[in-house]
């Protein structure tokens, strides 16, 4: 049983915070990850240009960019009447950055195989 002072007991609530990241749980949807796929493969993009490499209406992928744009990994530009959405790549580098430091951190505690 780990004691009060223990180092994991720290680590642990790091891995609290990486899997309790937004950015996890905005990834968990499979629409997301496409979409993410397709701006890297397109460039800015509009919402209709997305919607229509994917089966959901563009509605529905209007509100998916709007849950990564808040999450911090789109940015989001308008232009007359239409918005356009690109890959934020300095804030999805970071946030993976975080999420791997921890994890680099917990098998260096927990002395596991890396």
């Amino acid at each position: 049983m780990a004691r009060k002072n223990d180092p994991r007991l720290e680590v642990l609530k790091k891995m609290d915070e990486v899997f309790s990241s937004p950015v996890l749980g905005v990834l968990a949807e499979p629409v997301r990850i496409e979409l993410i796929k397709q701006l890297a493969l397109l460039g800015r993009s509009d919402v209709k240009t997305l919607a229509g490499h994917l089966p959901q209406h563009s509605t529905v992928v209007s509100r998916h960019l709007k849950v990564l744009h808040d999450a911090g990994l789109l940015l989001r530009s308008k232009k007359e009447r239409w918005v356009y959405y690109e890959l934020n790549g300095a804030a999805f580098i970071e946030s993976f950055r975080r999420m791997l430091e921890t994890v680099e951190e917990v098998v260096e505690v927990c002395e596991c195989e890396a």
